[in-house]
């Protein structure tokens, strides 16, 4: 506990000791700090236990008021819990007269030796001794702590590089920043939620008002509870003092109110979304550290869970915390996708799916769901934790999606108009992920098609010859399916020598030279290596058409136009450009 505490005091007080090291050095600065949070807790408990005294007289001379009150409590009770309290009396006295008596056998009890006159005067004073050595213990922590919080940072990147985790001083920084920077507005929320109960508990006429608004402000620490906790005291002082119900509820509203308004209104404004923690992670954090450490561990719930979270976030082999104690659960979205997939719910699914691409956009619906999730089905279908029924189901229903999705967004062809292709090797079985890329190059503009699944290498060359696309697209993720790829694409160059041809997936990345050999002109290892060769080819056209040099563009041979025009592509999508009409 003391170390936890010493901790947390230097992660808040931090930002000041480095400013404060500029100007007077970081010993100066650090004992500075300490000094002052020294005083300033001392000064906070001095006071509240002055106060507390104090109410405790006031309270002890209203006593007639006290009694008077509880009689009338007495008094008005109804008739049917008057029954209940009597017939519970009434089972315990006769439960008393059957008990039956046991005679115990006599033991023979050694009495415990006298204890010296020096243990006798240590005896209550060993526990003020335990108290003084753990505030000293605390003291003497939370300054080196300051004072080496460099060096503690060192250490720590050293010691997770030889363990191999990966942790950069930045992200120490970071998240150290971050917590404190946290902890301290959420500090300056609670102490003017103390003033305003102070001033509100003035008005009220309720006595000694700067210790409720203190008591009001460290309990606040305590997460969801603290406020209705530092409520009940003040309450029963109104009631104790106050002839008149009203002032009693008047307090407790009061306490209730401001707190719904700090946290509802004031927080959201000042903190905003603050850190990310889980409301439910809070509570049982409160549990945990309150049965460790007792009230310490109370007040010290919110910034050690704090600090925990932001670790999680920072430090990848403490990923798991942010799992356990974070809100946003943003980055498992596609964990929510795929369990629906697997539970066949088609709908539920596609209302997920539909819902993130509107608030986020088409590409990182791909990125951050639908990608993530097809990575996961291949790992459980290769551990043989799902069916083929269930892979075949997910794959279908993702095909659907992503179609579905693109069709969301207004996508304007390029002008020039660039035609593409995308065709699968023959004999490959897996079209998703060039569906996809088709997807994406729709949206930027290119007027691509997919010739569909299972077309033989004859096809696919009577289908380029008859409608000349500017670039095809060809995807081959089997191994096996390699051979056919080659000699489709021999076919296709020996036909059209202009015609560009782009390859990728797992075997064609596999096989670079020999795609490149066959006629290909770039094997592009991922999705967006692919579109950026696309667009190099779309600018290299519009500067092409308007008599601008392609400098910097090299490797493109673009063809000569043909004499006719070709038919156009068949595809099911049909983008318009409407362009305002010039004098040139």
């Amino acid at each position: 506990m003391p170390l936890a505490m010493a901790g947390v005091l230097s992660v808040i007080f931090s930002p000041v000791a480095t400013r404060l090291e500029r100007f007077i050095g970081r010993f100066a600065s650090s004992a500075l700090v300490v000094a002052t949070a020294i005083i300033a807790i001392a000064v906070l408990a001095y006071f509240l236990a002055v106060q507390l005294t104090a109410v405790a007289v006031n309270v002890t001379e209203h006593s007639e008021n006290i009694a008077a009150k509880i009689t009338a409590l007495q008094g008005s009770t109804p008739d049917w819990l008057a029954s209940i309290e009597y017939g519970v009396s009434n089972v315990e006295r006769r439960l008393q007269q059957a008990k039956p008596v046991h005679k115990h056998p006599q033991t023979v009890v050694q009495a415990p030796a006298e204890s010296s006159a020096a243990e006798q005067v240590l005896k209550p004073v060993l526990p003020l001794m335990y108290s003084l050595a753990q505030i000293l213990l605390v003291i003497v922590l939370f300054f080196f702590l300051l004072y080496g919080r460099e060096d503690v940072r060192d250490r720590l990147v050293r010691l997770t590089a030889r363990i191999r985790v990966t942790l950069a001083a930045e992200a120490i920084a970071t998240a150290g920043s971050t917590v404190s920077q946290y902890l301290l507005l959420f500090s300056l929320v609670n102490f003017g939620y103390g003033v305003s109960i102070a001033i509100v508990m003035w008005i009220l006429g309720l006595p000694n008002p700067a210790f409720w608004g203190a008591l009001a402000f460290l309990l606040r620490f305590i997460p969801y509870v603290g406020a209705l906790t530092s409520a009940v005291l003040p309450t029963l002082v109104a009631f104790a003092l106050f002839p008149a119900w009203s002032t009693c509820l008047e307090v407790f509203a009061a306490f209730v109110i401001l707190d719904q308004v700090a946290g509802q209104f004031v927080e959201p404004f000042l903190i905003g979304r603050g850190i990310g923690l889980s409301p439910l992670a809070l509570l049982v954090s409160a549990m945990f550290w309150a049965w460790l450490w007792g009230l310490p561990g109370l007040l010290l719930a919110t910034p050690l869970t704090s600090c925990l979270k932001v670790a999680g976030d920072y430090i990848p082999a403490l990923s798991f915390l942010t799992v356990l104690l974070g809100a946003d659960r943003k980055l498992e979205d596609y964990h929510d996708y795929y369990r629906k997939l697997l539970e066949i719910d088609r709908d539920g699914a596609r209302a997920l799916v539909v819902e993130y691409c509107d608030e986020n956009g088409l590409e990182p619906t791909l990125n951050d769901v639908i990608l993530p999730a097809l990575a996961l089905m291949g790992q459980e279908r290769v551990d043989d934790h799902i069916s083929p029924e269930n892979q075949k189901f997910i794959v279908d229903t993702t095909e659907g999606l992503v179609g579905e999705l693109g069709s969301r967004f207004n996508r304007p062809l390029l002008i020039p108009p660039l035609r593409l292709v995308g065709v699968c090797a023959p004999g490959e079985v897996h079209t998703l992920g060039l569906k996809i890329l088709l997807e994406l190059l729709r949206q930027d503009g290119v007027a691509a098609t997919f010739l569909g699944d299972g077309k033989t290498a004859a096809e696919i060359e009577e289908f380029a010859k008859r409608f000349f696309p500017n670039i095809i697209c060809v995807s081959c993720t089997c191994t096996e399916c390699i051979p056919a790829m080659l000699e489709l694409i021999r076919a296709i160059k020996a036909a059209l020598p202009t015609q560009i041809i782009v390859a990728g997936g797992d075997a064609a990345n596999a096989h670079i030279a020999d795609l490149l050999e066959a006629g290909c002109f770039e094997v592009s290892a991922t999705r967006e290596q692919a579109r950026r060769t696309v667009r190099r080819y779309a600018l290299q056209r519009a500067r092409s058409r308007v008599g601008v040099p392609s400098k910097g563009l090299p490797g493109f041979s673009l063809k000569p136009a043909p004499t006719e025009p070709p038919d156009p592509i068949p595809t099911e999508q049909v983008a318009v450009a409407i362009v305002p009409k010039t004098n040139e």
